[in-house]
């Protein structure tokens, strides 16, 4: 899956967890959000499969509860 960064509209480039963008040396982060009660989900991966937990749920969450974004981590 393609992403542009936020700031400049640059293709970013996928650096295993994490999203890059060579034009504004930003490193980010994706972030899910459960679409019920808007809080911040933790993402959990295993054996290939990745899910999305939500902690204020407290219960797995569909790929179509959750909002992806991305988070400004660092610039390089």
């Amino acid at each position: 899956m393609e992403r542009h960064c936020p700031t400049d509209g640059t293709l970013l480039e996928s650096r295993g967890k994490h999203w890059h963008c060579a034009t504004c040396q930003t490193r980010f982060r994706l972030r899910g959000v459960c679409a019920d009660c808007g809080a911040e989900l933790e993402r959990i991966a295993a054996c290939g499969a990745s899910s999305w937990f939500c902690n204020q749920c407290n219960e797995l969450k569909s790929k179509s509860a959750v909002t992806t974004d991305l988070v400004a981590m660092s610039t390089d």
